[in-house]
């Protein structure tokens, strides 16, 4: 199916994301469809926020992970500064562990960056007429997971325990980061950071930093699997 806007007008989009390939990526996708105009692009949390002020898209899609204070931040900052702006987040992360986060910061949207193209066309034409995107798999889970308490013994993954700070901060770690740099990309003091590194080992049940670390440098690593 061929998304149309429901109304003759042009949708203006607007495009996050800090990898130039992506980006090429969504303008392919988009520009077969004159309906879509892309309207600027960014590739952190600043300049997306300028770009949404200055341009006015009714729709953007943006990565979660990025410079500065990360996607998260950025859908909640956006839903607050423009509520009429339809958010879809467009992500390498796995949507059972980010698309509840994603959904509750304000983002309309959830598309795997592995989906189909056609996913990201039935995302954006499902916002613009008022709804929520999520794949069937994710639905399907959040109404097994509404329906009934999830029994002991559940396999799944500990990541859902942490905040969406906590999450961040993991993830950050996962790359590299060292705690002072962390705080620093994050407007943090160093004090809040190990704060939060102490409660992701906990939630997590990690005996040491290290280990933690460790954990968090091959999630990441797996998950830049998924666009090898």
């Amino acid at each position: 199916m061929t998304p149309t806007p429901p109304s003759t007008q042009t949708c203006r989009i607007a495009l996050v994301d800090d990898h130039p390939s992506v980006i090429n990526g969504y303008r392919f996708i988009l520009q077969s469809h004159p309906q879509f105009e892309v309207c600027g692009t960014a590739t952190n949390e600043a300049e997306a926020l300028a770009l949404v002020a200055q341009e006015q898209p009714d729709v953007l899609i943006t990565d979660l992970s990025m410079p500065g204070r990360g996607g998260l931040e950025l859908i909640k900052d956006l839903s607050t500064l423009h509520p009429g702006l339809k958010i879809i987040v467009s992500s390498m992360h796995d949507e059972m562990l980010c698309a509840a986060r994603a959904l509750r910061a304000g983002a309309s949207g959830y598309v795997g960056k592995d989906s189909p193209g056609n996913a990201l066309l039935d995302a954006i034409q499902k916002v613009l007429d008022g709804g929520v995107y999520v794949s069937q798999r994710l639905a399907a889970h959040l109404a097994s997971s509404f329906a009934s308490p999830r029994p002991r013994g559940s396999t799944e993954s500990p990541l859902i325990k942490l905040s969406d700070r906590e999450f961040q901060v993991f993830e950050l770690f996962g790359h590299g980061k060292t705690a002072k740099e962390i705080a620093a990309q994050l407007n943090l003091s160093p004090k809040t950071v190990s704060v939060h590194r102490d409660h992701i080992k906990e939630k997590m049940e990690f005996v040491t930093s290290a280990e933690m670390i460790r954990q968090a440098v091959r999630w990441v690593e797996t998950q830049r699997d998924v666009l090898q």
